[in-house]
């Protein structure tokens, strides 16, 4: 096998990555839980930064992972959390998927969260925007759900700030670049609306009152 040679920017930008690296621990980075809970009692309600991993689908935890290593995410930590995973975000991602799926209902009145609910359930077809939900299933193993994660019950400001991401382009993680392209279709109003709507699904005391609330709402 030929050595492959490095050129002498991408060798200068290899360094540059690993002396980041390995000023931190890398207990510390593969620590995930930190961030992201594993322990199902605490469920989603109070995550105000952090998006909530557990049950979400293994494929796109894997895909998000690779993305922060190949710069399509910003984000400092988890650009280097997903260096330092390498090649074990696959198990990672598998241990999130296999962790409890929180049960959540909308804690909210309907009536508040009319016209986050008119793009989640009808979209906008005559601007090119099909219905949030027909990608976004409360229930992450759901069918059509399996390559989208369960955006229910996430952080307000880290939905927000996802969106208005895909809209500028400085995320591009997403398949085909659909998220960018609808994303780039939405007003500012619509994006607060729709990151308070999901946000507003907090834990359940029963996972039956989640599933008939989602009824409820299609």
């Amino acid at each position: 096998m030929r050595p492959v040679l490095l050129r002498p920017a991408a060798a200068l930008v290899c360094f540059a990555l690993s002396s980041v690296a390995t000023a931190q621990s890398t207990d510390i980075l593969l620590n995930c839980s930190t961030c992201h809970t594993v322990n199902s009692t605490e469920g989603a309600a109070g995550r105000d930064i952090y998006p909530d991993l557990n049950g979400q689908p293994a494929r796109y935890i894997e895909q998000q992972l690779k993305a922060y290593r190949k710069g399509l995410r910003e984000h400092r930590q988890m650009s280097l959390t997903a260096i330092a995973l390498g090649e074990g975000d696959g198990a990672m991602a598998r241990l999130y998927a296999d962790a409890p799926v929180p049960s959540l209902v909308l804690r909210d009145p309907l009536g508040a969260h009319d016209t986050a609910l008119n793009l989640v359930n009808e979209g906008d077809w005559s601007r090119g925007l099909p219905p949030c939900a027909s990608c976004h299933a409360l229930n992450p193993k759901h069918d059509r759900a399996r390559a989208a994660p369960r955006i229910h019950g996430q952080p307000e400001a880290y939905l927000g700030q996802e969106l208005r991401a895909y809209a500028d382009g400085t995320r591009r993680s997403d398949t085909m670049g659909r998220m960018r392209a609808f994303s780039e279709l939405l007003t500012p109003d619509e994006i607060t609306a729709l990151a308070r709507y999901y946000a507003a699904w907090d834990t359940a005391p029963e996972p039956s009152d989640a599933s008939d609330m989602e009824t409820r709402n299609e």
